[in-house]
Formats: structure tokens, C-alpha cells, sequence
């Protein structure tokens, strides 16, 4: 049986308060750094963090145009999800 995947693209790229967030959240949730890479292609800038969280792997990417996403277990990434939310917005609980 396979775990589901999905990706969910979090905001901009260059949006500061939201790379804190996530970064709050995964420090919380005691991620695991895996792997770093760079790179830029043309005019994209193209930046990718995997981590462990428990028995997922997830994929962070920050491209230019597209944005920050989190890729891995559909139930890991919607959570990381919501609790980057409720980080940049802790009065909307």
C-alpha cells in the first residue's frame, strides 16, 4: 500500500515572515535536515530542503514564480500546513 502524496505551495518565495513560520514549525515538529541544494536557471532561482518528520520525508522548494511548497505525506504536509497558518496568524484559532 502506497501513502499518499501532495504538494502544497505555502506562498511566495521571497515572503520572510513565512520562511520564519515554516521554519518555527519545523524546528516544533523536531525535522530532521536530510538534504540542501541551489541553483538558478535563467532567471529562476531555485532553492530544496528535504527533512525527516517521523517516517515522512518532506521536500521544501523555493522557486522564483512559483513560490515556497512542501511536498511528501499528504497528512504530514496538510498539517505542517495548517500549523504554518496558525503561526502567521495566531489570533485566527
Amino acid at each position: 500500500m502506497s501513502i499518499e502524496q501532495t504538494t502544497i505551495n505555502l506562498g511566495d518565495e521571497y515572503d520572510n515572515a513565512l520562511r520564519d513560520a515554516l521554519r518555527a514549525v519545523l524546528l516544533n515538529n523536531k525535522a530532521m535536515g536530510v538534504d540542501t541544494s541551489w541553483g538558478i536557471g535563467g532567471s529562476q532561482e531555485i532553492a530544496m530542503s528535504k527533512v525527516r518528520l517521523g517516517d515522512g520525508l518532506i521536500t521544501i522548494e523555493s522557486e522564483t514564480y512559483i513560490g515556497l511548497t512542501i511536498s511528501g505525506p499528504k497528512q504530514i504536509v496538510e498539517k505542517l500546513a495548517e500549523e504554518v497558518r496558525k503561526e502567521l496568524n495566531p489570533s485566527s484559532d
